[in-house]
């Protein structure tokens, strides 16, 4: 932990062999390990050690060394050579070390090149370590000339290029270069008569694994994870039998795995997570005695698990969960007889798994457990009560039912437990104390039939999700005590204020969701202590008031959803300051008022929902400057004026977006995420995944005026567009046939004239249209496609000057009506029919409803039709906003 400069301090030790003055050390270091919320929600693996530094040493350049002319090993481990290596020769002080054998600098801050040019003259040279550092640059091929090289090691150091040949190495080390291309089929197209050691993980690997790797007869690790491999193991690889660690993780691995793995005699880890296998697990990987590694999640292995498996003894890492098995282990006691795994890892890998009354061996003490949808019933297995390492259990997604067992809280090592999903009942201890260890410490309970109240001592727990059960009573104070990260208390029957307790100073809480209970009062000015907050979720209670101005303390909030409650006011200006906001949901409260100019400020916005409230004026033209912007949910407000003229600034709606990101957010391991509401193809649809190619456009049930603007044309990735129940009028815009990926649209219930555009039969994605309730004129366009979304005609019923398939009526018939011709016997019969109208009005006070319903019903047919389509149109209006807003609700 010295805090120097290296100068001429040992300078005059010129018999010194060895000279160790590193300051940094490399540890374990897992954070690079992150979840992509893409469409199957991928993890994705960096390096996995970094160095911690322990002291802050530095050298202004390496002449010191120059004496040092015996020197055989030299660590400068996390030496401060920045300012060193700015020089171009900075290394040619080593290069007179002749007889260095052993150089390390790793982690030193070299931002210039590998020096290859001065390193030449060290011909006894055998080991090179430059990892971590910022090299800049391609791999010298030069290297080749240190004969004497054996171990090379630049993992992490921003290199580029290809992989040179390299004969004389042993271990070559170029891991986590993102911009390092590695061409497999012409790499061992020459021999690598000593390579053992290969690390080309997190590098970008061109095409798959070849044959010829087979050459490498004296290959022992072959380290090649998240590197973009496609294609499938070649069979030659099988005859690798040297081969000890075969890590392929989280590439695009297709294929079976052979059953001449068995070859691999001396295969210690082999891991093939997150790659697309299939096919069954062949038994013949049981003859590989010295196998401690089996990790084969997220493939598509089918079948059942090989018997033999359990009796590999020094089996410690066994995970197949994520897969599509079929099969049973009948007897889980039976089936680890003979092994002591540490991780046993079977969830969501389609398995059955049955736990019998024969009792486990005192030795089976596995510290991860994961269990979860493997078809369990009955109570929780009481053997789990003998696992006293036990730190991971999850069995959510069974079938379990029961108390939960008392002796479950007092499990001594027990940092994380899952049992959500299940059929569990009762209530569940007043204090819960989980053990603090390496892992955060969890406690998930969500989706069972507990009842009672919710703990109030909560000891070392960082995570706590008890949604969807029957709790009652209050939020305890107690709950938002301690270093709460996660704390979601959604889908119960709890009552009460929300406590001030929940957001304490300094406080560590990162998502709150207290949705769907009863709780009332106003959200209380302690949430702006909550500066780390990410998640609030208060939707579906019965609060009131408004949202208070001290929640802008909470700077890195995302997710606001208040819906659902009975806040009352203008829009919230405290939303202005919450630069970070990507989701904003209000609907179904009293809010009134304008929606703000200040909405188009809010750069990360991607949801922004308002139905059901009592918004009015116009739309905020600023609203285009939202790029991110997919989801617009304005409906059933008091909305008036025009559509904005200019959408052209909505990017995510106009160019979707093809990667299928989850919306949301993974927070202290759980992934949190995102729901939305959208009335598209006639029913009030719920996302409940939100992905990045989901959007809408709902301005229905307004008081919306003037035309269609033909920048809607722009919106070429709109998925639902819902325009109904407004005041809209003019041509439908030609340009709305450029909405290429559109599927829903409803322009019902307004005043819109002219013909159906041609271009509207040409969007070969719309499966629902509707464009009843208009004054639309002339002949229904026709194509294959576009005749089949309404067979019945609904989709253009109250548009009388239509004309053509499927409205019935043939559009060169002389009785057919046209625009002008109905204008004109309108104008010729309107008094008199009027005065007639009248006449019968005042005998419907004299002989009641039926009187006038009589004789309008038999004297003119045109007065009947028009009678009851006006009736019709009421009732249907009222009743389809009614429904839209009642589903809504319910969803």
């Amino acid at each position: 932990m010295f805090n120097d400069s290296i100068t001429t301090q040992f300078s005059n030790l010129t018999f010194l062999m060895e000279l160790d003055l590193s300051c940094s050390s490399s540890i374990d270091d897992h954070s690079s390990i992150y979840t992509t919320l893409s469409s199957s929600r991928t993890i994705h693996e960096g390096s996995l050690y970094t160095y911690m530094n322990r002291g802050n040493l530095y050298a202004p350049n390496l002449s010191w060394l120059q004496r040092l002319n015996n020197l055989r090993k030299l660590k400068l481990n996390g030496v401060d050579l920045s300012k060193a290596s700015r020089s171009n020769l900075w290394a040619k002080s080593v290069s007179t070390l002749s007889k260095l054998r052993f150089l390390e600098l790793s982690n030193c801050r070299i931002s210039r090149e590998v020096p290859v040019e001065q390193l030449l003259n060290l011909t006894k040279l055998s080991e090179l370590y430059m990892d971590y550092n910022f090299l800049a640059s391609k791999i010298p091929s030069k290297l080749a000339n240190l004969t004497s090289l054996s171990v090379l090691d630049l993992t992490r150091s921003n290199l580029q290029g290809h992989i040179p040949y390299l004969p004389q190495v042993k271990t070559l080390h170029v891991g986590n270069n993102s911009d390092v291309m590695v061409d497999l089929h012409s790499m061992f197209a020459v021999p690598w008569p000593r390579l053992e050691s290969i690390d080309i993980s997190s590098t970008h690997v061109i095409g798959s694994i070849p044959p010829s790797i087979a050459n490498i007869t004296s290959l022992v690790d072959f380290i090649a994870y998240n590197s973009l491999i496609q294609g499938r193991i070649p069979a030659s690889m099988m005859n690798l039998t040297r081969l000890e660690m075969l890590s392929l993780d989280m590439n695009n691995i297709s294929g079976e795995i052979s059953p001449s793995i068995s070859n691999l005699k001396s295969l210690q880890l082999l891991s093939l997570l997150q790659n697309s296998f299939h096919g069954l697990i062949p038994d013949t990987i049981c003859s590989i005695s010295s196998l401690r590694y089996l990790l084969l999640a997220g493939n598509s292995f089918t079948g059942n698990i090989p018997n033999c498996i359990g009796q590999l003894n020094d089996l410690s890492y066994f995970e197949v969960s994520s897969n599509k098995m079929n099969g049973s282990i009948p007897s889980l006691s039976s089936f680890f007889r003979h092994s002591t795994p540490y991780m046993l890892v079977l969830g969501f890998s389609g398995l059955t798994v049955k736990v019998d009354q024969q009792p486990f061996p005192p030795r089976f003490q596995p510290q991860i457990v994961s269990l979860d949808s493997c078809n369990m019933g009955g109570k929780i297995p009481g053997f789990i009560s003998n696992l006293t390492k036990l730190v991971f259990l999850s069995l959510s997604n069974n079938s379990l039912s029961g108390t939960i067992p008392s002796w479950l809280f007092n499990l001594p090592n027990l940092g994380y437990l899952n049992l959500s999903f299940n059929r569990l009942q009762g209530v569940i201890p007043p204090s819960i104390k989980l053990k603090s260890f390496f892992i955060q410490t969890t406690l998930i309970l969500r989706n069972n039939l507990l009842q009672g109240l919710i703990p109030r001592q909560l000891e070392n727990i960082q995570a706590l999700d008890l949604s969807a059960n029957n709790f009652t009573g209050n939020v305890p104070a107690e709950v938002g005590l301690g270093k709460i990260r996660y704390l979601a208390l959604s889908d119960n029957k709890l009552f009460g204020r929300i406590p001030f307790s929940l957001c304490q100073e300094n406080c560590e809480l990162l998502l709150l969701d207290l949705s769907n209970n009863n709780l009332f009062g106003t959200i209380p000015t302690s949430f702006g202590n909550c500066s780390c907050l990410v998640y609030l979720n208060l939707g579906s209670n019965n609060l009131t008031g408004g949202i208070p101005e001290e929640l802008q303390g909470a700077k890195r909030l995302s997710f606001l959803n208040v819906s659902g409650n009975h806040f009352d006011g203008p829009f919230p200006s405290v939303v202005r300051r919450l630069e970070r906001i990507s989701v904003i949901d209000m609907g179904n409260n009293k809010l009134s008022g304008k929606i703000p100019e200040f909405i188009g400020d809010l750069k990360d916005l991607q949801i922004l929902l308002l139905e059901f409230n009592s918004f009015n004026g116009s739309i905020p033209e600023e609203i285009n400057a939202l790029e991110n912007l997919q989801f617009i949910g304005f409906s059933n407000n008091q909305l008036s004026g025009p559509i904005p003229e200019k959408l052209s600034g909505l990017k995510t709606i106009i160019n979707r977006p093809k990667d299928g990101n989850l919306l949301g957010s993974i927070i202290s391991q759980l992934y949190i995420g995102v729901r939305v509401n959208l009335v598209a193809k006639g029913l009030s649809m719920q996302f409940d995944v939100v992905r990045t190619y989901n959007n809408g456009l709902d301005l229905s049930c307004n008081k919306l005026t003037g035309n269609l603007t033909s920048e809607l044309g722009h919106l070429q990735g709109l998925y639902a567009l819902n325009l109904s129940h407004n005041r809209l009028s003019g041509n439908i815009p030609t340009a709305i046939g450029n909405m290429s990926l559109l599927e829903s649209l409803d322009l019902s219930y307004n005043n819109l004239s002219g013909e159906i555009p041609v271009s509207l039969a040409l969007l070969d994605p719309l499966s629902t249209l509707n464009l009843a309730h208009n004054n639309m004129s002339g002949e229904i366009p026709t194509s294959p496609h576009f005749d089949t979304l309404s067979r019945d005609g609904l989709a253009y019923i109250g548009n009388k000057f239509l004309c053509g398939a499927p409205a019935g009526s043939h559009c060169d018939s002389e009785d057919f009506p046209t625009p002008e011709s109905s204008e004109s016997e309108h104008s010729e019969e309107q008094s008199g029919e009027w005065k007639m109208v009248l006449a019968l009005a005042f005998a419907g006070y004299v002989v009641g409803f039926w009187g006038l319903f009589g004789v309008v019903y038999l004297v003119n047919e045109k007065w009947r039709k028009a009678y009851w389509a006006s009736v019709d149109r009421i009732v249907d209006g009222i009743i389809r906003c009614r429904k839209i807003r009642v589903s809504s609700v319910n969803q």
